[in-house]
């Protein structure tokens, strides 16, 4: 009974995640239409870049470290102490990248003077923008941990709920004030999520107890994973400063394709793995091999189905999203061949991320560490060489490549760290299936689509996004792959 229960919570979860990925895309809509791609856009991208530099990183952490925190029920005072200790240092550290922000923005990029302009009236505002949320990483852990996976999930849905209905109802407005409005839908979500959580028996008190033998288990953890999470916010910096330097509009086109694939990995990638993660330290030692291989066979599958379907309608999916108002279609031509490069490394992100997940329930933060690092490395490079013949698509396509690396490089991790005490033959075979789908998933689409030359893009969303899903689940029936067996069991 309590498997069906989860298989039913990860479909609500699945669910709630679409809906609210689905406004935050159709924000991005009404930002493309009042907006296009232009200077003021790029400034407030930017801005946004920098804000979220020290946020996301140190929230994933605190994640990685809480949850097994929570689940085994260490010291209260060492997990305040830690939680206390890491926010009060993020928030130092903001504070002097405000004080110094036009210095910092001057030394990274090179624009017109307006763009310097409009960074400096936006950066405070997106700084509380991304702060709010990311201060939830911890009340996030909370919920997972107590089974309540879908709690802060519906209190997202609900703030974008209002940010969209302002919108909405303003129909024109100013980019400062869509900004605002951003702010005040992080304001709502953090109060809910924080009430909520303390009606739920969440508790926290601030605690300097850095003496605690607990804390400094905890902190040792967390170092690790801060660094891990942190190279993936230096590479991304990175990107932007790239991108904002090759021409204007490159910037906005690059963050609309992060907008995209960030609701591919909110909606899959990440709510798959938080779904599993607790389950796999909860494992038994000699089942949890087991266990990991199983979700990730499964996931793969998943992710297989969603980048065939993309290669199917994604065009046309983009141009009823964006193509309209001061978007161009040259811009949604730029964003659909960005985001085909990045869809289809996904598959690679879902094993390497749930590897990940074995690691941190084992504490073991150095080898994602390390990982992480020469990924980050390997990225970095290949961009930098990338972006001068290829642009932007130089540098989504440094990011797939470092992530096909990374998880080569985990892979030879784990089999050092833990041995590979799964059944082999069977996990590669399933996964070759996965694979097999999707190669003739597309080809029999793009062989569709070029007999037919629908142009509608709401008949050809459709059409071809069906297609795309009966060839991939016919390639898997015929093959007996386990992952049609279990949809057809449920």
């Amino acid at each position: 009974m309590k498997k069906l229960n989860g298989k039913r919570q990860l479909s609500l979860m699945m669910i709630i995640t679409f809906i609210t990925q689905f406004l935050a895309i159709y924000k991005s809509t009404i930002t493309a239409a009042n907006f296009g791609a232009g200077t003021e856009l790029d400034a407030y991208n930017f801005s946004n870049n920098l804000a979220t530099f020290l946020l996301t990183f140190v929230a994933t952490g605190i994640t990685t470290v809480v949850i097994p925190a929570y689940i085994k029920k260490t010291d209260s005072k060492a997990v305040d102490t830690f939680i206390t200790s890491i926010f009060s240092t993020v928030m130092l550290l903001m504070t002097i990248m405000y004080i110094f922000r036009m210095p910092l923005v001057h030394l990274l990029t090179h624009r017109e003077e307006q763009f310097y302009g409009f960074v400096n009236e936006f950066f405070l505002l997106t700084i509380f923008i991304q702060m709010l949320p990311a201060f939830l990483g911890v009340t996030t852990a909370y919920f997972q941990c107590e089974n309540k996976y879908n709690v802060p999930k519906i209190i997202l849905l609900i703030s974008n709920i209002v940010v969209v209905a302002i919108l909405v109802a303003l129909k024109s407005f100013t980019l400062k004030t869509y900004i605002w409005i951003l702010l005040l839908g992080a304001v709502i979500q953090f109060v809910f999520d924080i009430l909520i959580a303390v009606k739920c028996g969440f508790r926290f008190r601030l605690q300097l107890g850095i003496k605690n033998q607990e804390f400094q288990k905890l902190f040792k953890v967390f170092i690790p994973t801060v660094f891990s999470s942190g190279l993936y916010k230096v590479q991304s910096l990175i990107d932007s400063l790239l991108t904002s330097n090759i021409g204007v509009g490159q910037l906005t086109i690059l963050t609309y394709s992060n907008t995209i694939v960030g609701m591919v990995n909110n909606m899959l990638i990440n709510n798959l793995c938080v779904y599993a993660y607790p389950k796999i330290v909860k494992a038994p030692e000699n089942e949890e091999q087991d266990i990991l291989w199983k979700y990730i066979v499964y996931f793969h599958g998943v992710i297989c189905l969603l980048i065939v379907g993309f290669f199917a309608a994604g065009r046309e999916f983009i141009g009823l999203l964006y193509e309209h108002g001061k978007f161009t279609p040259q811009a949604a031509d730029a964003v659909f061949i960005c985001m085909c490069i990045y869809i289809f490394g996904q598959q690679n992100n879902i094993i390497r991320d749930l590897i990940y997940r074995f690691f941190y329930g084992h504490g073991d933060t150095k080898n994602t560490f390390k990982n992480s690092f020469m990924a980050s490395v390997v990225n970095i490079v290949v961009s930098i060489i990338l972006v001068i013949p290829m642009g932007v698509y130089g540098i989504v396509l440094g990011t797939v490549i470092a992530g096909l690396f990374s998880l080569i490089s985990i892979l030879l991790r784990y089999r050092k760290s833990f041995e590979f005490k799964f059944n082999k033959k069977f996990v590669c075979t399933e996964l070759l299936k996965n694979e097999v789908a999707l190669i003739l998933g597309a080809i029999a689409v793009f062989a569709i689509k070029k007999a037919t030359g629908i142009d509608s893009y709401i008949i050809g969303l459709f059409l071809y996004g069906a297609i795309s899903v009966i060839v991939f689940l016919l390639v898997l029936l015929v093959t007996k792959s386990v992952v049609i067996k279990s949809v057809i069991k449920r």
